[in-house]
C-alpha cells in the first residue's frame, strides 16, 4: 500500500497560533482527521497520523523517546554534510524571505524524529497541516489566504515535493484565496530552514506544509463557518491527493 503520513501541526498540548479562543493545534487536528478518514476509504492507501485526539502516534512517540540522542546525532551529521557542500561551493545558503517562529526543543526533537522515522518506515509522502498567523499591524490582523511550503530547490526532495504541491494548489485554489502577504508572494514557497520539509536534506520523500488560512480570518473565527471551511478544505485536499496518486504511482 501507498503509505501517507499526515502531520497535524504542533504538539498535542502546546504550540501554534491562537486567536479569540481558536487554537491552531486543535483545528490542525480537526482538518487532519477528516482528511485521514476520507483517504482511509481508499484500499490502495495506508494512512498514518502523527497524532490524534489521544496524543502522539504511539509508535512515533516510542521511537522519539527511545532514540532522542541518536536522532540529534543524525541531524548533526546531516548538517555537517550540508555545510561541507556549502564550503566546497556545491550548495549555497539562502536568506529566507519568511522568518518562522522558533520551535521548542521538544518540538524540534519530534520534528527531526518524525523525519528519521519516515525514512525508517518507508513512508511515501507527508502532508503537514497548519493554519497561519502574523503579528498585528496597527492593532489589526491584515492578511488572508493560503500558502504552501516545500523544500528549497537544492534539497533532494524539492522537485518531488513541488509536484505534490502543484496538485494541492490546483484544488485548494478552488476554495480559498492565495495569501496576500508580500513575503508569501508565491503560492508555493521554497524554504531551506523548515524541519517539516527536510532541512539539511533530512528527508528523501515529498513533504509539503500547507497553511490553509490565517487563523483570524472570519471563516475560521466563527465556529459554524470554520467547520464548513474545514470540510471543504479536507475534500479539496483528498481530491488533490487522489489525483496525485493516480498520476504519480
Amino acid at each position: 500500500k501507498i503509505k501517507i503520513l499526515i502531520v497535524p501541526g504542533h504538539e498535542p498540548n502546546a504550540g501554534g497560533a491562537e486567536y479569540k479562543g481558536v487554537k491552531e493545534r486543535d483545528i490542525n487536528l480537526q482538518l487532519s482527521q477528516i482528511i485521514a478518514d476520507e483517504l482511509s476509504l481508499d484500499q490502495r492507501l495506508e494512512i498514518i497520523m502523527a497524532r490524534d485526539v489521544n496524543g502522539w502516534n504511539r509508535d512515533l512517540q516510542a521511537y522519539v523517546e527511545t532514540n532522542g540522542a541518536r536522532i540529534m546525532d543524525w541531524v548533526k551529521s546531516m548538517k555537517e554534510k550540508m555545510l561541507g557542500k556549502v564550503g566546497a561551493g556545491e550548495m549555497y545558503l539562502i536568506d529566507p524571505d519568511m522568518k518562522h517562529n522558533e520551535a521548542t526543543s521538544n518540538a524540534v526533537l519530534y520534528l527531526y524524529g518524525t523525519n528519521k522515522w519516515i525514512e525508517e518506515n518507508d513512508i511515501d509522502f507527508a502532508l503537514h497541516v497548519h493554519f497561519n498567523n502574523n503579528p498585528k499591524i496597527n492593532g489589526k490582523p491584515n492578511y488572508r489566504g493560503y500558502v504552501m511550503y516545500i523544500p528549497e530547490k537544492q534539497y533532494n526532495n524539492s522537485s518531488s515535493s513541488r509536484i505534490f504541491a502543484n496538485y494541492l494548489l490546483e484544488e485548494i485554489d478552488k476554495i480559498q484565496w492565495k495569501s496576500n502577504m508580500p513575503q508569501e508572494k508565491s503560492s508555493i514557497m521554497e524554504d531551506q530552514e523548515l524541519i517539516a520539509t527536510g532541512n539539511y536534506n533530512t528527508l528523501k520523500i515529498p513533504s509539503v506544509v500547507v497553511e490553509y488560512a490565517y487563523i483570524y480570518e472570519p471563516m475560521i473565527v466563527v465556529k459554524e463557518r470554520r467547520d464548513a471551511f474545514i470540510i471543504k478544505a479536507a475534500s479539496s485536499t483528498v481530491t488533490a491527493i487522489e489525483n496525485y496518486i493516480s498520476d504519480q504511482f
